[in-house]
């Protein structure tokens, strides 16, 4: 018996497990057999009895078990390094990293290994377990990951809220090794000093590391305004790509101090500008202020669904003033990190955005998440990051 319980799945449910999702929600199990341990594993079973494969298991989640196979295979150190394995040469297949070029190793249910994430900052490894699974085997994970890249320090960054609803603690540690910020990185050619223990998320928004050099083609030539800057990575890709100006704000005084250290080391001269974006573009458009180029990547106005509604509205009202910021031939591009906001909803609101300000919008290129960080079709949540770049053509008089 390779699992201590089994799930049960209840009728008169559309279970999404039988179209490929890893997810078991408390309310779709119809009965628990054996003594299932939270943080042990444990068997899905259909309605009908078929077995859906190997999950891990909390009954303490509302999402009470999370498949990571469709066979009956114990969550052991063998299969770990396996999945490891995989996940590790799915990237080099994507694309050759420098060593100083910061890149994900794992991401959660995307590589099977549901709740753990694992980033790689030149010889510094930092990792995410969301789940009790993948808190308990923490050790275990770090020691394979740090055989396999030969990196010297492995960071744990356990401070997501998300940790919570699996009952663990907000903390922090170092599971090898010694660190001591700053850490050296190359993103789109410039070099960035960051301290891991403070950044976003592990450190860096590794998700939008393809992005920057995609919005920055358009920048040559034009006066940029980057709203929730953090640190700079947009708006110092845009001036390196030949902008002539650039205004970078964000609310954060201890993120735009990051930025600053960059553009000086860098010699790149940008306007840090510490405020509420929603205040500032206010400003700005009472001024009658001009730009040629409005970067939005705010952070995810929702967590869920109850409060979509109201995160839509902020979205709506960013996106009426940074079009009217926008000169005609002007370029906006617009991020949304949230997977509750879906691709319809976006076209929605830049299709209202548009009319209500008199602006013609041509879609130039849809942007997603790094390649490093995969999309499951079957796992609508895995897609979280869109990306829109678009030129007002031109706009009522």
């Amino acid at each position: 018996m390779t699992h201590s319980g089994r799930l049960i799945l209840n009728k008169g449910v559309r279970h999404r497990i039988l179209t490929g999702h890893p997810w078991v929600f408390a309310g779709e199990v119809e009965r628990t057999e054996g003594n299932p341990e939270d943080g042990g594993t444990v068997e899905i079973r259909s309605v009908k009895g078929d077995s859906l494969g190997s999950a891990i298991y909390n009954s303490r989640s509302q999402i009470v078990a999370r498949r990571y196979s469709h066979k009956l295979v114990a969550l052991d150190e063998r299969l770990l390094d396996m999945r490891l394995n995989d996940a590790i040469a799915y990237r080099e297949r994507q694309a050759p990293f420098a060593p100083d070029q910061p890149r994900r190793l794992v991401w959660s249910e995307s590589d099977e290994l549901p709740g753990l994430i694992a980033d790689r900052y030149g010889d510094v490894l930092v990792l995410h377990t969301l789940t009790l699974a993948m808190s308990q085997r923490e050790t275990l994970i770090a020691d394979l990951l740090r055989k396999k890249t030969g990196c010297r320090v492995v960071l744990a960054r356990n401070d997501a809220p998300v940790r919570e609803r699996e009952g663990l603690p907000l903390e922090r540690q170092i599971l090898h090794g010694e660190y001591a910020a700053p850490t050296c990185v190359r993103i789109a050619d410039i070099a960035y000093d960051l301290d891991l223990w403070s950044g976003q998320k592990t450190g860096f928004y590794l998700d939008q590391v393809e992005n920057y050099s995609a919005v920055a083609v358009y920048a040559k030539g034009r006066r940029v305004l980057d709203c929730f800057t953090n640190q700079g990575a947009f708006a110092l890709t845009a001036m390196k790509a030949g902008a002539v100006s650039c205004r970078a704000a964000d609310q954060s005084t201890e993120a735009l101090k990051r930025a600053e250290i960059t553009a000086t080391t860098a010699k790149i001269e940008i306007e840090w500008i510490q405020a509420n974006v929603f205040d500032l573009v206010r400003h700005y458009e009472q001024k009658k202020e001009k730009f040629d180029l409005v970067i939005l990547d705010p952070p995810s106005f929702t967590k869920s669904k109850g409060n979509k509604e109201s995160a839509l509205r902020g979205y709506h009202e960013l996106h009426l003033r940074a079009l009217r910021l926008l000169t005609p031939g002007g370029i906006l591009a617009t991020f949304s990190c949230s997977h509750h906001v879906t691709a319809r909803d976006w076209d929605d609101l830049l299709e209202r955005a548009a009319t209500e300000t008199g602006s013609t919008l041509r879609l130039l290129r849809r942007l997603g998440q790094s390649s490093d960080h995969p999309v499951l079709v079957n796992v609508p949540e895995t897609e979280y990051l869109r990306g829109y770049v678009l030129e007002k053509v031109h706009e009522k008089n």
